[in-house]
């Protein structure tokens, strides 16, 4: 827990070591350039972030029963990638762009409880479970309904 503290305050120190090395390797207006196009574009991520959390809710929905949780958590890299583009830096610009590198993680599905003797082997869940109680009562003629 330490390491936190320390890592927050030599941060600001590192995006700014790495805009001055850029900025005499290629020139400081194309680093302002870079650092204003980088913040507009996190402007708009944030603004349209809506969008992306549809069309995550879409794929999702097209899926089916194969859920990944990078899917699910999309709309949160999205809106944090928007927010590291907002800040001015290179290594925040690079940090969003991991983000929204489309990985594949592990699928999710839905447990299907096979512990009962009711569950049978192929355990899609056409049985329901429950007690019941046979009555037969013989109706006189003259009380059925036909």
């Amino acid at each position: 827990m330490r390491v936190l503290p320390l890592l927050l305050l030599i941060y600001p120190f590192a995006e700014i070591a790495a805009l001055v090395a850029l900025a005499d390797r290629i020139g400081g207006l194309a680093v302002f350039l870079l650092v204003v196009l980088s913040s507009m574009l996190g402007l708009w991520m944030l603004r349209n972030q809506k969008l992306g959390a549809l069309l995550t809710l879409g794929s999702v929905m097209r899926q089916g029963d194969k859920v990944s949780l990078y899917s699910l958590l999309w709309p949160l890299r999205y809106a944090l990638a928007g927010l590291l583009f907002l800040l001015p830096g290179l290594l925040s610009d690079l940090a969003a762009i991991l983000l929204l590198l489309p990985l594949k993680g592990p699928d999710i599905s839905p447990r299907t409880s096979s512990a009962g003797p009711s569950a049978g082997p192929a355990g899609n869940g056409d049985i329901i479970e429950g007690e019941f109680k046979r009555v037969d009562e013989t109706t006189p003629p003259g009380r059925r309904l036909q």
